[in-house]
């Protein structure tokens, strides 16, 4: 997993070179407010993003959703579901509403990846099964007080953690979890943060960002990228459970002639970069 990892990251270097937006010097969601000089630096807020896989196609497909094109940060950008961790993700009594084996720190962190599930594409996991969920008044975590299950936080395989890089107005630290659902599960817009549900295969996703049909930002590139080197989804699985997730902060420069890269560890001029 590793190899394929560092891989990837060589790859998603590479890619900035093209004619995709973001790629380009007079803008895109990454680079049209980027200030790698500023003097204050943001904060990255955690974030939590779930890839959603399911047996069918060949090898597999992985759910796939378009962000608002109004969004302030990767407007019109196809993206897994997930999205910044809530105040109520870390509360006192969230730990009752997770099952989870591992150290309760990352329970906030796992709350967030399925409750952004479920309120943007429907699908909520508890430790009964996985279903659909409406968002009734009071959202998940109310639903399930009142009906006495428990999110499946043993669910998520905990893969990589990008963080946004500096110089950015809004910044994220995101981990990343992969989720198996059945072929069947029922899958809906939210219609406000996210549109467009679409299961793809990851060769698919990456042929559609290469053809300028779909923005796709690195690390979701990263991660199509990794997919798409499986054999199958058993595959996948197990590496990920054998291998700790690797952290990547990117860093952006700009070269003489005003063009913006992002540089991942291992490439050329990562070292010098402004940090």
């Amino acid at each position: 997993m590793a190899v394929i990892h560092r891989r990837s990251q060589r790859r998603a270097r590479r890619s900035t070179a093209d004619t995709r937006p973001w790629a380009q010097p007079t803008g895109g969601p990454i680079f049209d407010f980027v200030d790698p000089a500023a003097p204050v630096e943001v904060i990255p807020r955690p974030a939590a993003t779930i890839i959603v896989l399911r047996r069918h196609g060949d090898p597999f497909e992985v759910l796939m959703v378009r962000r608002a094109r109004e969004a302030t940060f990767m407007g019109g950008a196809h993206v897994f579901p997930g999205g910044a961790l809530d105040p109520d993700d870390a509360a006192p009594g969230t730990g009752a509403l997770v099952q989870w084996s591992g150290d309760s720190a990352e329970v906030p962190w796992r709350a967030a990846a399925l409750r952004e599930l479920a309120e943007e594409v429907g699908i909520v996991v508890t430790v009964g099964g996985i279903g659909h969920f409406a968002e009734p008044a009071g959202g998940l975590y109310r639903t399930l007080e009142a009906t006495g299950r428990r999110l499946d936080g043993d669910a998520l395989l905990y893969v990589s953690n990008w963080v946004t890089p500096r110089g950015l107005p809004k910044r994220f630290d995101a981990r990343f979890y992969l989720l198996e659902v059945p072929a069947d599960v029922v899958v809906r817009s939210d219609r406000t943060e996210v549109y467009d549900p679409v299961w793809v295969t990851p060769r698919r996703a990456l042929a559609a960002a290469a053809a300028g049909e779909w923005l796709v930002e690195v690390p979701t590139r990263a991660q199509l990228e990794m997919l798409a080197t499986a054999a199958d989804l058993d595959g996948v699985l197990s590496v990920s459970r054998r291998v700790a997730p690797a952290r990547t902060e990117p860093r952006i420069v700009r070269d003489s002639q005003g063009a913006w890269s992002v540089l991942l560890p291992g490439d050329p001029g990562f070292e010098e970069a402004d940090r």
